[in-house]
């Protein structure tokens, strides 16, 4: 699931070059169906993050340990794209203060666009995830006091609210907007502030990951409904094509997070009731999940690398097309080296480390559970 997302989002910004190519029969229509797929990656990323460490939370990890596996997991992967993309890009925009800002995943708070998409674009979500992956043990001590009968209660609270905050940030001061640097970006002429705040503040993002974490415990809790994933997808791809009419404020988030919230616990909840894994189960598939961090991580310098190789030429179609294709292909290899040789190697390093003085946890499998009567 997670390649999937981040195949949109490379997409999304394959879609900012126009594929490269001037031939806007070819360019437009692919670029207007996937305006909204950045915004849907990362809120699906959002939400998965709080569901997985949430369906896979060890009952005696310390708060400490936790976070300290969450660091060896990001850190190292954007120290390296950071460090390419500052090799070749420079601070294109930034200031030295943001790019410092950028390198200790602390730029998303920032709000500005030469902050928060400083240096390595895509990082700006790590400097949201460093947050969460923060407020983890404390969100994690309220959600399993929750009582059984008010989880989703719980959950349609916090679904309310980030519906609602779009119409907060219209309250907000429009401050600058979005200029030239963004001319190919539906972002493009819209205030920075308001967008910064319900789509890069790490703030408001936290309720995503916080909504991701209730559903992870209405499923362990057998609450869930038994939404089949194919009605539960059907209803992500109609929500992401009527977001494409929606007001950007509302692109960004609000759109889509209902059917991101209702289709995760949805094939959680068919595998883990016996209903198989079909294509996502395949290795291959699992592999691309593996990779897809560092995927998310790299692809965009590939992209931007193309597009300054290019300095505003385009080409025919063809061959637009087949250099996007490309570049794909050069991404997933990339991101295999990376995997290979930084994010498996440090993650397995940090495992044995604290295998030795680890207390021993339960491994049995998540089970669905019996509606509870509390």
């Amino acid at each position: 699931m997670r390649f999937f997302a981040a195949l949109v989002v490379f997409g999304f910004h394959l879609s900012l070059n126009r594929l490269f190519t001037a031939d806007t029969d070819v360019s437009s229509p692919f670029a207007a169906i996937l305006r909204n797929g950045g915004w849907f990656g990362v809120s699906f990323f959002f939400v998965l993050s709080g569901f997985v460490l949430t369906w896979s939370v060890r009952p005696d990890d310390s708060a400490k340990d936790f976070v300290a596996r969450r660091l060896v997991k990001i850190f190292p992967n954007h120290l390296v794209t950071f460090a390419i993309a500052f090799a070749l890009f420079g601070l294109a925009g930034a200031t030295a203060f943001e790019a410092l800002g950028n390198l200790t995943l602390l730029h998303a708070w920032i709000p500005r666009d030469t902050s928060f998409f400083s240096i390595n674009h895509p990082s700006w979500s790590l400097s949201a995830e460093l947050f969460f992956y923060a407020m983890f043990p404390l969100l994690w001590m309220g959600v399993r006091r929750i009582p059984a009968r008010l989880l989703w209660p719980v959950a349609v609270l916090v679904m309310l609210t980030i519906l609602a905050l779009p119409t907060i940030a219209a309250l907000l001061p429009a401050g600058e907007v979005f200029g030239a640097n963004h001319k190919n970006s539906p972002l493009y002429q819209h205030s920075m502030t308001q967008v910064w705040f319900v789509y890069a503040f790490p703030l408001t993002r936290l309720l995503d990951f916080a909504l991701g974490m209730l559903m992870a415990t209405i499923v362990r809790n057998g609450r869930w409904p038994r939404l089949h994933p194919a009605y539960a997808f059907a209803l992500v791809a109609v929500a992401y094509a009527v977001s494409l009419a929606l007001p950007l404020p509302y692109q960004l988030n609000a759109a889509f997070i209902i059917p991101i919230a209702l289709l995760i616990p949805a094939i959680a909840a068919h595998e883990s009731r016996g209903g198989g894994r079909g294509l996502l189960g395949h290795p291959r598939m699992i592999f691309l999940g593996e990779i897809s961090f560092a995927f998310y991580m790299v692809h965009d310098i590939f992209l931007t690398g193309v597009g300054t190789a290019l300095a505003g030429r385009t080409l025919p179609a063809g061959a637009g097309i087949a250099l996007g294709i490309g570049v794909l292909i050069a991404s997933c290899a990339a991101a295999w080296a990376l995997y290979a040789v930084v994010e498996r190697p440090l993650t397995r390093w940090w495992s044995r480390r604290n295998r030795t003085t680890a207390v021993p946890t339960d491994t049995t499998p998540v089970k669905i559970t019996e509606p509870s009567h509390v």
